[in-house]
């Protein structure tokens, strides 16, 4: 711990979460995403990562499921710093703590200042593992710290990554941000999508739907969803599972149509049981000229073999680009050591443009 920090006029305190974004009493909350969005601008190199306050504040607001607070560090009243802080209500062991600071204002300790009271919000709330993450450039030389996994690396010498090894971090697993744009031809994953479909044969049907899930599926994808708690490959991280069921599909489902925000899910059906048994989730902001971004893509384990992952990426891919032709490309995260889903990505187009160190503290 670093109480000793000691920086004059700082002093850290919870954001209150204001009603609407275009009142008075939001200037805090849009300030604060200016420093996330200045944040990760800074480390990655992108504007994939921009923080749109007022789809934030949606977000913010829907605690049912998630915990969720903003602490942000204030210097002679001026914000400074922030840190996002959730935790799953059902769950005993997990929490997640994200630091954002400007880059003109790093190295004077606000970011230790931060990861401290992390660790104080973590504790007070009887979590004992602490997850963070760290956002850097792709393809950063230098010397590497592996992913003890045995696929990816971070930068050793990133400053992101020097704070979080002295806050008594360890490095679980390394996910690779990966882009599709649409100027690229479709044409592959056209062709990869029929050859997979002929693969997987008559047991599996692809199925695809904007927002709301159907009723005839709402169930079987919801056990799905699950399923990434415990599916994905995790490196040395430790997830608790997490219940879904057609209730939090809905509220998930209130939340985007809240924040203005398209959301649709390329699937595949298991003819025998009826069950959606592979997903692939896509979303947009309300700026629909921006990029899209996926969010989780799984085959459950024991449907694994028949190129399902392939069907539902391509299948998203090719309908999305129909639904929201103005936005230029797809973000996605993928686990380093998850071959099986990068293959498939590089294959029909996606380029690396960031790395994100994925890091555990246990308390």
């Amino acid at each position: 711990m670093f109480d000793t920090i000691d920086i004059p006029g700082l002093r850290i305190d919870a954001l209150t979460f204001p009603p609407a974004i275009d009142v008075p009493e939001a200037a805090d909350l849009r300030a604060t995403a200016d420093i996330m969005t200045a944040s990760t601008r800074y480390d990655t190199g992108t504007t994939l990562f921009d923080c749109e306050p007022a789809e934030w504040l949606v977000a913010l607001h829907a605690t049912a499921y998630t915990d969720r607070q903003v602490h942000v560090a204030r210097e002679d009243g001026r914000i400074v710093g922030a840190l996002l802080f959730e935790y799953q209500r059902e769950g005993e062991k997990n929490a997640y703590a994200g630091v954002h600071v400007p880059p003109d204002e790093r190295g004077r300790g606000i970011e230790d200042a931060l990861l401290d009271h992390a660790d104080r919000l973590a504790r007070d709330h009887g979590r004992t593992v602490l997850n963070s993450f760290n956002l850097l450039r792709a393809g950063l030389t230098g010397e590497q710290l592996p992913s003890p996994a045995g696929f990816g690396s971070v930068a050793r010498d990133a400053a992101s990554t020097q704070l979080l090894l002295r806050h008594g971090y360890t490095l679980g697993q390394v996910e690779r941000c990966s882009v599709f744009e649409f100027s690229n031809s479709l044409e592959h994953a056209e062709r990869m999508l029929a050859e997979s479909l002929e693969k997987a044969g008559p047991d599996y049907r692809p199925v695809w739907w904007q927002n709301p899930t159907p009723e005839e599926y709402v169930d079987t994808y919801a056990y799905a969803v699950s399923r990434m708690a415990t599916d994905v490959p995790s490196g040395d991280l430790e997830w608790e599972e997490e219940t879904w069921d057609a209730e939090r599909i809905r509220y998930r489902e209130k939340l985007k149509a809240d924040a203005g925000q398209i959301m649709a899910v390329a699937a595949v059906v298991h003819e025998p049981t009826g069950a959606i048994v592979a997903f692939n989730e896509i979303v947009i902001g309300r700026d629909r000229s921006r990029r899209s971004e996926n969010y989780g893509t799984l085959v459950l384990r024991e449907h694994r073999g028949h190129r399902l992952g392939t069907i539902v990426k391509c299948l998203g891919l090719i309908r999305w680009h129909e639904l929201v032709p103005t936005s230029p490309s797809v973000m996605t995260f993928n686990a380093e050591e998850n071959r099986y889903m990068l293959d498939v990505n590089e294959a029909v187009g996606f380029v690396p443009a960031a790395t994100s160190g994925e890091w555990k503290k246990e308390l």
